[in-house]
């Protein structure tokens, strides 16, 4: 993302050590309004990222599925979120499981896709080196907020990890992430602005992730840095195929599935309310996840078909 939209990394770079200081120096405060933040993050920028899956299904060249008829489009969408539900239904582990292989994929993918004249190989291993990082680090770094959502999900406590070993992991996944950063510009596949701009990233990563609670820290990276990348590339995307395509008609494009999201997941809320149970975290991860499963597969289709030239 930071060759493709330079000034948008340079503003999400400079809110992100706004954070971090707020993070270091007003701690307490931070855990007050993380939820409110987090949540605003997530509603205005998070979930419309992922609301414009129709227009992009409407113009690939290969048509999803087999066809371009929206009624198929949808069909298949809910199929899969159905399918996916029953699954979490059945083995919450294994459904777990599966959206996290998927999710570090799909963020890695999100950063990395730009790259020209890169074996196939070596891009999933990137896409998984980056993924990787981004996820992990902040349920490693913040394990014990982590741990009863995770128990929520999964209907039993999941095991503990040793302090000691969690800090290992996350120098681990840091270190090979720079180190490949270094490797793709050895190699000439990426300059050396390219280069500076992704281990800062890195850095202000892994800083917002240790100096800010699970949740907002979390959000700042899924929001700003996966939410508006994919936004701009899907922005680019359709000035391939629409001219003058802009942010006004995304914004367009995406209110109804928003709205639609918006309203299933308040729906859950109420329902929970009305059976009496209070706000479960676990219960709202697995209707983002079962929401987001069919985006994944479809945005995976665009990068598949379209290279985003490096700039």
């Amino acid at each position: 993302m930071s060759s493709r939209y330079p000034i948008l990394i340079r503003c999400i770079q400079i809110l992100a050590l706004l954070v971090v200081l707020l993070g270091v120096f007003f701690p307490d405060l931070l855990l007050q309004i993380e939820l409110i933040i987090a949540v605003s993050l997530i509603v205005l920028i998070g979930i419309p990222h992922g609301a414009t899956d129709y227009i992009i299904f409407q113009y690939l060249s290969k048509p999803f599925w087999g066809t371009e008829s929206l009624f198929y489009f949808y069909r298949n969408y809910l199929l899969i979120m159905g399918a996916y539900a029953l699954l979490w239904w059945f083995s919450p582990t294994l459904s777990l499981i599966v959206f996290i292989l998927l999710s570090i994929y799909h963020f890695g993918q999100s950063n990395w896709n730009f790259l020209e004249k890169t074996s196939k190989v070596l891009k999933h291993f990137l896409f998984i080196i980056w993924g990787s990082f981004v996820l992990l680090t902040p349920i490693l770094a913040h394990y014990e907020q982590a741990q009863p959502i995770i128990a929520q999900i999964l209907g039993f406590d999941p095991i503990a990890i040793d302090e000691g070993w969690r800090y290992a992991i996350i120098a681990i996944l840091f270190a090979h992430s720079v180190l490949f950063c270094l490797y793709l510009r050895f190699e000439g596949k990426i300059n050396k602005i390219e280069v500076r701009n992704e281990v800062l990233n890195l850095f202000l990563l892994l800083t917002v992730y240790l100096f800010t609670p699970l949740l907002l820290g979390f959000a700042i990276y899924f929001v700003l840095w996966h939410s508006l990348g994919s936004v701009m590339d899907q922005i680019s995307f359709f000035k391939t195929r629409m001219k003058n395509y802009n942010w006004k008609q995304y914004v367009f494009h995406a209110f109804p599935l928003t709205i639609m999201a918006l309203g299933g997941l308040l729906g859950l809320i109420l329902l929970q309310q009305k059976m009496g149970i209070n706000a479960n975290l676990g219960v709202m991860f697995v209707f983002i996840s079962v929401v987001t499963l069919p985006h994944m597969l479809l945005i995976d289709k665009l990068y598949e078909e379209w290279n985003v030239p490096s700039v």
